[in-house]
């Protein structure tokens, strides 16, 4: 029986900055962080990996956490490149606010760049989205109201 989404998982190039950036502007807090080498065969088999090695911190939010990922190997040579959100595979996390147009001002302000200003929607939300420092896309949700219809 499924209880429940547990985490989403992120690899990045640099840990350090991905996770300061979601700890600082969203929030989050580290519930916990481990390094492995590659004497870790059982982890590595796990990943799908012939072998690998890294650092991994897990941040936490209301009822949502971001695994994040720091690889030293196996060594990534391509260059990341933003992704768009209709490429299939995952598109965005989703944080909810309860204010969309106060978190874009304040999200701008310290930096983040967004796609476009917040959006009305016909039933009732109120989102916009922006990337991380690595180019993953982050949705703020202000969510319809309850009650709330988008018929006259």
């Amino acid at each position: 029986m499924i209880i429940a989404l547990h985490h989403t998982g992120i690899a990045t190039r640099d840990l350090d900055r991905l996770s300061n950036f979601y700890m600082k502007l969203f929030s989050g807090e580290i519930l916990h962080s481990f390094a492995w080498d590659r004497s870790d065969v059982a982890l590595s088999a796990r990943l799908g990996l012939k072998s690998s090695s890294g650092r991994l911190v897990m941040i936490g939010f209301p009822n949502a956490r971001l695994e994040l990922f720091e690889f030293a190997e196996p060594a990534i040579d391509s260059a990341p490149q933003l992704r768009s959100v209709a490429e299939p595979g995952l598109s965005h996390i989703c944080f909810q606010v309860s204010d969309c147009h106060a978190e874009h001002l304040r999200l701008s302000d310290a930096g983040v760049e967004f796609h476009a200003p917040p959006l009305a929607m016909p039933g009732g939300g109120i989102f916009a989205y922006c990337r991380d420092p690595d180019g993953n896309v982050v949705e703020i949700l202000q969510a319809p109201q309850p009650g709330h219809s988008s018929s006259p």
